[in-house]
């Protein structure tokens, strides 16, 4: 809606403490909650507040507005046409405030067992207790009737740390600050301590799971679900959907009565897909009404599918957010079956008292055709997350006061038909300050603001909508018009059980978000029993899309054709009451296209993402290459192309093991079995298998003429695999585990361990790499590692002498930080010039004044061994980088790459928000953290160090602000402008785009994502860069290749935003680019001759779970320049080491002016303007001055986005 600028959570770290002006306890008169007549209008007034002090309104504080059914301290300003600040919780209160046996699992970062709001809100598992009952203080067994006999010593008919208070054999004994029990020191009684006091190895309950007494710790697979990386997402998640309320502490929680069940699958806001899926299994078994999922998985993978159809089967409610990105990248498992994903709206100024509208949306909540719904939050879609979760909550306890067991799909549909549409007429004005809404859907509001007194009122008189799932097509999924053989099934289930008959409709119509107007009935049945599921015994109808066009009006959140080939698929039913109809939808989001250049049988569902990138390489030995595609579900693909279609090789795919806790045979007696676990009778265990979510590396290890495959996966396994598809002698290889540091002060600790002074675990996201350390003839296994160190091990196995290498920064510039994790691939090149090859490698270590830098390496290719110690002499090198985002975005996580520069070796690192260093061996010294070093490259004619300049290129046709920032992805290199120099590439956005993922909003118009081009010679950007992208290119990068044979590469980038583009140095695209995938791109294309024609093929995965390949024009004697993620085969980083396909080639001359004139050639969808020019060669660029000279350029651009990231950091 509404666009104005403003920090997302400036209003959090407001209320962070006591606030002047906030509400005293005294404010409060103590009449909460409400009574049932009361209004609207009473809830504005203090008597009906919780008399928590961070709930109410004043001049000075906003207070918890998204509950209000109230505008707070009205101004005048706010439109007329808007009643309330959020969702009406306050009134729903009247009716419910939760209810002890509604369990809410909180599946993110973990949990602070001391948070004061949280100490009674915990579950506790009475089963796992049973030998362990609480007692009184004179050692009496406690009372309470039924379940609760001897469990209840406070009498208040609830378990909780309450009635352990008194227990005479908790331990240690009371001390100053500390009462009795308190093992983890944090002063006070909680069920932390219950844990380190009960745990006695014994699964109690028998439910597969050893002393789960207070949930669980997927992340390290241990009963301890404690935030021990001080991350505190989880925590305040939890705080939002049932912090204990009226308590004169802290905020109201949404469900005040409901417990919570902590589970923990990550150390921040993103995760494993593997991990969810076992806390959703989980979470089910525990009976859990509601799964709060904030967090987005890193992957998507065919288990964490399973797992959420196995919950929404057990009647577990698992409510997801959009993500947090403000994109339209596909995140999980908001883009997966059977969850209910969320998006953010609020306020539009700094206060309430400022604003003009409460239903702005957050620049910072993703959007998409599967938003069902927005929450009024003060953060993004993850806050969102929480409330929604909490208001499912208070309908499960209404549910229950009832004598009704609400399904997922009922509780979902109560939530749609009761919403507040979200439609501003004025959005749809040209140069409109309000974001695009509409009547009915749309991609940013869903189906609108969630309203929770008009749902529990609804609930409460019985009209409960009909339960509509859709789960095929799924979604996204493009349907090829020159592929399919009939009509596309439409599947999934209507049932309205309740009502008296029930209708129902089966819709399409052409976009994202098309009117209701614009849908064309497919099947239709009317007064259906209530006894009857459609759906149950076969489609609910089916769709030719042969015969149909996608033509529609472009919406505004696809401004470069997203969305053009786009058609809704919707399910609506309406229930038939006494009382009146009520209705409910579904809908489904689809891509109907075709494509003649997608090589035979492609696209391929493989099921899972593929985050690791493909490859290719001749495994078989025919010469010719085949398609080597690692994912994230633990499968090596090593497919062959036939005339029938791709076929696997014999024996492939090769599967890497399932996930700790799945293993018949556990890794080591501290790791446990969840088997026996209910849910594994019914899901498949073997879905669980080790992520691979790093690019493979190949090469012939053993000398036998044949090539073996490296894999390493996110919990950290190596495997060598043979070209006849089994492990190789001595492989895998288990990296060290990292378990978490004890919380008992008394206990001993292990090293290493995992704390908020260590965040380090065993895994791996770096590739591996392949390189003759040791100058021996063979080539050696290269890792990176979560575990802070670089491993290298020889082809059977073996560490090599003087590794790993811990990498850990202890230089002058910044203060000794906590030892971080490596992400970053290790780029391989001789920068000392001994003959063996060193190793650039970036640190997650967070530098400077809240993380403003990060640091990388040169380590001696002899490790430990090496006279001068491992790392060489100028090293590290300190970079500037925007600490925005817990693992995904701290220190340095873009992996280097290396290549020669006016013939001087240096190598390429880019920070997290700053353009790209180019760093020779000697860099030369560096006085500040933030400084450029002397000898950075290239240099300014005056021979003083000038860097990379940020600034756009002059004819650049990207729009908004005019810097460029590089975000969450990796460099790449190549002689795009063919000058003798390799040019620098890099995806990110503008400061508007930024400013937007940072969380605030700063122009009507969301600024653009960019894909940048600076000349290796003269720093500038090419003059036609950077291009523009739909979107980020989260964690990919780019390959380099002549696909017109006209002697100058394009780049190959793809993006979230569906497209793969190929621009050369003009932004121009050859004939049949971009490439449509209809989903999020998060690989890096590899390029090679699949099929032995002669001519180059092009592969590309996608988060969805979709492999597509396509034949291009191109010969294989084309300019091959990067060929696939980390250059080459090997994984090296290094634009020297030789590819063996393609030339090295050079055009007949620089791409110049003269080469660029005339029309500019317009690719399929996005139009990036007319004529292009490009300057000569060697032209000296603008650049800022001072000193610090790109740094400088790019800092005035980062001070709004680094104070925002800072403030949503704290929030």
């Amino acid at each position: 809606m509404r666009c104005t600028c403003f920090p997302s959570l400036a209003l959090l770290g407001a209320l962070g403490g006591a606030a002047a002006g906030a509400l005293v306890p005294s404010d409060a008169s103590g009449g909460w909650p409400p009574p049932e007549w009361a209004s609207a209008a009473d809830m504005a007034e203090p008597e009906h507040w919780p008399n928590d002090p961070d709930y109410g309104t004043s001049v000075t504080q906003s207070g918890q507005w998204g509950f209000y059914s109230f505008i707070p301290a009205p101004s005048g300003y706010v439109r007329p046409e808007e009643s309330a600040a959020g969702m009406a919780i306050d009134l729903a209160w009247r009716f419910t405030q939760g209810d002890p046996r509604v369990r809410i699992a909180v599946a993110d970062s973990g949990i602070f067992w001391g948070e004061g709001d949280l100490l009674e809100k915990v579950w506790l598992n009475q089963g796992e207790l049973a030998a362990h009952k609480p007692r009184h203080a004179d050692g009496a067994a406690c009372g309470g009737e039924g379940a609760l006999a001897g469990f209840d010593c406070n009498g208040d008919g609830v378990l909780s740390v309450a009635d352990y208070r008194d227990t005479p054999e908790l331990t240690p004994a009371a001390s100053e600050g500390r009462p009795q029990g308190d093992r983890n020191g944090n002063g006070q009684l909680d069920a932390g301590d219950l844990i380190l006091n009960f745990s006695d190895g014994s699964d109690d309950d028998q439910n597969g799971y050893v002393d789960d007494i207070a949930g669980w710790d997927f992340f390290k697979n241990d009963n301890d679900p404690f935030d021990d990386a001080r991350n505190g997402h989880g925590t305040e998640g939890a705080k939002t959907s049932a912090a204990q309320t009226n308590n004169q502490l802290g905020g109201a929680g949404v469900c005040p009565q409901c417990r919570l069940i902590p589970l923990r699958v990550g150390e921040s806001h993103v995760a494993d897909a593997q991990d969810l899926a076992k806390a959703l299994l989980y979470a089910a078994d525990s009976r859990a009404n509601v799964v709060q999922c904030p967090v987005t998985a890193v992957d998507s993978t065919g288990f964490v599918q399973a797992a959420l159809d196995y919950a929404h089967a057990q009647g577990t409610l698992v409510v997801a957010s959009m993500g947090n990105a403000g994109s339209r990248h596909h995140s999980v498992p908001a883009t997966s079956n059977h969850a209910l994903p969320v998006s953010a709206v609020r306020h539009d100024g700094q206060s309430v008292a400022t604003s003009t509208t409460f239903i702005d949306a957050s620049p910072c909540s993703s959007f998409g055709g599967n938003n069902v719904l927005a929450v009024s939050s003060p953060g993004c879609a993850s806050d969102a997350t929480a409330e929604l979760a909490g208001v499912a909550g208070l309908l499960y306890s209404v549910a229950l006061d009832r004598g009704v067991s609400l399904s997922p799909g009922e509780v979902q549909g109560l939530l749609v038909a009761t919403a507040d549409d979200i439609a501003v007429p004025e959005s749809q004005e040209p140069g409109s300050l309000y974001r695009f809404s509409q009547a009915g859907f749309d991609q940013r509001f869903g189906h609108g603001r969630v309203n929770a007194n008009r749902a529990v009122e609804s609930l409460r008189e019985g009209r409960v909508p009909p339960a509509v799932d859709i789960t095929s097509p799924r979604w996204f999924e493009v349907v090829y018009k020159d592929q399919v053989q009939g009509p596309v099934p439409i599947e999934g289930t209507i049932s309205a059980k309740r009502a008296m008959a029930y209708d129902y409709w089966v819709e399409w119509a052409a976009g994202a978000q098309p009117l209701a107007a614009d849908f064309k009935v497919i099947h239709k049945e009317t007064n259906v029993a209530p006894t009857v599921v459609t759906g149950a015994e076969g489609p609910l109808a089916s769709l030719d899309v042969r015969t149909i066009g996608t033509s529609h009006l472009r919406d505004p959140d696809s401004p470069h054709g997203e969305d053009d080939r786009a058609i809704t698929v919707r399910v609506r039913a309406l229930a038939h009451y006494a009382t009146g109809n009520v209705e409910s939808e579904a809908r489904r989001t689809i891509h109907v296209d075709s494509d003649p250049t997608l090589v035979q049988g492609f696209p391929i569902r493989v099921g899972d993402s593929g985050e690791g990138s493909p490859k290719m390489a001749d495994i078989d030995g025919d010469g010719i290459r085949e398609l080597v595609y690692p994912t994230a579900g633990g499968a090596l693909h090593v497919l062959k192309m036939t005339p029938k279609g791709p076929q696997p090789l014999p024996r492939f795919p090769f599967m890497t093991g399932v996930t700790d806790g799945l293993r018949a045979l556990p890794a080591s007696p501290a790791t446990p079995d969840y088997l026996s676990a209910p849910a594994y009778s019914k899901v498949n265990s073997e879905l669980g298998r080790e992520p691979i979510l790093s690019a493979p590396a190949i090469a012939d290890l053993d000398g036998d003429g044949r090539q073996e495959i490296v894999i390493s996966t996110w919990p950290g396994t190596i495997y060598v695999i043979g070209a006849d598809g089994g492990a190789r002698r001595g492989w895998p290889i288990r990296l060290p585990e990292i378990p978490s540091c004890p919380l008992d002060p008394g206990a001993p600790a292990s090293a290493p361990c995992m704390s908020a002074a260590a965040r380090i675990a065993r895994g791996a996201f770096a590739s591996p790499v392949l390189a003759d350390l040791d100058g021996d003839g063979r080539l050696d296994v290269i890792q990176a590692a979560f575990d802070g160190t670089v491993h290298a091990f020889d082809r059977d196995g073996n560490a090599l002498r003087g590794f790993p290498v811990e990498v850990h920064y202890a230089g002058p510039l910044a203060e000794e930080p906590a030892r971080s994790r490596l992400l970053a691939t290790p780029a391989v090149a001789d920068f000392n010039g001994d003959g063996l090859p060193d190793l650039l490698v970036a640190s997650s270590e967070r530098l400077g004044e809240d993380g403003e830098a990060g640091a990388v390496y040169v380590i001696d290719g002899r490790g430990t061994t090496a006279p001068s110690g491992p790392v060489l002499a100028g090293w590290p090198i300190t970079v500037p980088s925007l600490s925005f985002d817990p693992l995904a975005a701290e220190g340095i996580t873009a992996s280097g790459v290396v290549g020669r520069f006016d013939g001087a070796l240096a190598g390429v690192v880019q920070g997290n928000g700053a353009p790209p260093l180019v760093l020779p061996a000697s860099p030369g010294e560096q006085r500040e953290l933030l400084a450029t070093p002397a000898g950075a490259l290239p240099r300014a004619r005056g021979g003083s160090p000038s860097g990379l300049d940020p600034t756009f290129g002059p004819l650049s046709p990207a729009a908004g602000a005019r810097t460029m920032i590089p975000l969450l992805s990796q460099p790449a290199l190549g002689d795009i402008d063919q000058d003798g120099t390799p040019d620098v590439i890099a995806a990110g956005a503008s400061k508007a785009a930024a400013l937007a993922l940072a969380g605030a909003q700063g122009a009507t118009q969301p600024g653009p994502h960019l894909l940048a081009v600076w000349s290796g010679r003269s720093g500038a950007m090419l003059p036609r860069a950077p291009f523009v992208l739909e979107d980020y290119a989260i964690s990919g990068s780019q390959a380099v290749v002549d696909l017109n044979g006209d002697g100058y590469p394009e780049v190959l980038s793809g993006s979230s935003g569906y497209f793969l583009h190929a621009f050369d140095g003009c932004g121009r695209e050859p004939r049949g680019f971009p490439k449509f995938t209809g989903q999020s791109i998060t690989t890096t294309p590899a390029v090679g001759d699949l099929d032995g024609d002669g001519t180059l093929e092009i592969a590309v995965g996608t988060r969805d779970g979709w492999l597509f390949a396509w034949h291009t024009e191109a010969t294989t004697d084309s300019l091959i320049a990067w060929e696939s993620l980390h250059h080459d085969n090997q994984n090296t980083g290094n634009l020297d080491t030789p590819l063996t396909q393609g030339v090295a080639r050079t055009a007949p001359r620089p791409l110049t002016v003269d080469l660029c004139e005339g029309p500019q050639q317009a690719p399929l969808i996005l139009q990036l303007g007319g004529g292009c020019a490009c300057e000569a060669a060697g032209a000296e660029p603008r650049r800022a001055s001072g000193a610090r000279g790109a740094g400088a350029a790019l800092g005035a651009a980062l001070v709004g986005v680094v104070a925002l990231w800072r403030r949503r950091r704290r929030a």
